[in-house]
């Protein structure tokens, strides 16, 4: 079978499995290839836990079982993933593995600190504010990374996690990426409280602020990539979560979800809307449909 009708047989299988007989998965692999991390951003929870890395024959073995078990799709993650090394084995290694094997998309997560060389199918940069906003939640000066934005010309997106510290910048800096670098859309998160409520969690009143924000933005054409009916899933508390089609797999473990959704009241608090959307592409909602396929 040539690789063109083996991606074809592999799209038409996901789209009956998981929309028509609306299978419970596992679809999705969070592989997270490392917990190094060259920051300590103020939101962050998950960076520098275990010390470890997954070798290069870990991580053929996860993607090869995943693959079996019918995942198509697969998030590097980390940490920061560019800091994975293996002898001379780097992320690109990493990625090129992940085709080999057969996944439909290959995303890599990154803080943008370092050359974005890995040649993923899209490659999401986590950036949450301008200026002094960014500097007080990442610790690195704005321009560091925006840099790598303006020369990066492959396929990508950023990720905005808002919390109560950037909350008052979400237009600012939408108006800032239309203007400086056009095409580049956004995604937003919520911060979560993985281990309790702390001084970046929203209210029910500023999530409510926010999202009203983020609808007005893309009203007048802004480019966020959150649907309508994501934000709203958000709103109500993340109905149907943790999810069996999302699997997280690191050094120590596998999760269902993410690794702390056996965290009592973390799923109704929690703020990874790509869950959202893809459940409300499910639900058969045109708008998340949308969204989703933008981001897949």
């Amino acid at each position: 079978m040539t690789g063109l009708l083996r991606r074809f047989r592999d799209y038409a299988d996901f789209g009956l499995r998981f929309f028509v007989l609306r299978r419970e998965g596992p679809f999705v692999l969070g592989l997270v290839t490392n917990d190094s991390c060259n920051l300590h951003c103020i939101d962050c929870r998950v960076a520098d836990i275990h010390g470890t890395s997954m070798s290069f024959e870990r991580i053929r073995a996860v993607l090869t079982r995943y693959y079996r078990k019918g995942v198509r799709f697969v998030y590097i993650e980390g940490g920061e993933p560019y800091l994975w090394r293996d002898g001379a084995l780097r992320l690109k290694d990493v990625v090129a593995l992940a085709r080999e094997i057969g996944y439909l998309k290959v995303h890599v997560y990154t803080n943008g600190t370092r050359p974005i060389d890995a040649d993923a199918d899209l490659t999401w940069i986590s950036i949450d504010g301008l200026g002094d906003t960014f500097e007080k939640i990442r610790g690195i000066p704005f321009e560091r990374v925006w840099r790598r934005v303006s020369e990066f010309e492959g396929a990508h997106a950023i990720v905005f996690v808002i919390n109560t510290v950037n909350l008052f910048q979400i237009r600012e800096f939408l108006e800032f990426c239309a203007r400086e670098s056009p095409g580049t859309r956004v995604f937003f998160y919520f911060h979560t409280p993985y281990y309790g409520i702390d001084a970046l969690y929203l209210s029910r009143a500023q999530r409510q602020a926010a999202v009203d924000e983020l609808l007005a933005c893309k009203r007048d054409g802004l480019p966020v990539m959150n649907s309508r009916s994501g934000l709203e899933f958000y709103l109500a508390g993340n109905p149907g979560t943790p999810v069996g089609f999302w699997w997280v797999v690191d050094q120590s473990g596998e999760y269902r979800c993410c690794r702390a959704a056996e965290t009592p009241g973390v799923c109704k608090d929690c703020g990874y809307a790509m869950c959202g959307e893809i459940l409300q592409a499910r639900n058969g909602r045109p708008d998340a449909l949308r969204s989703l396929l933008t981001s897949i």
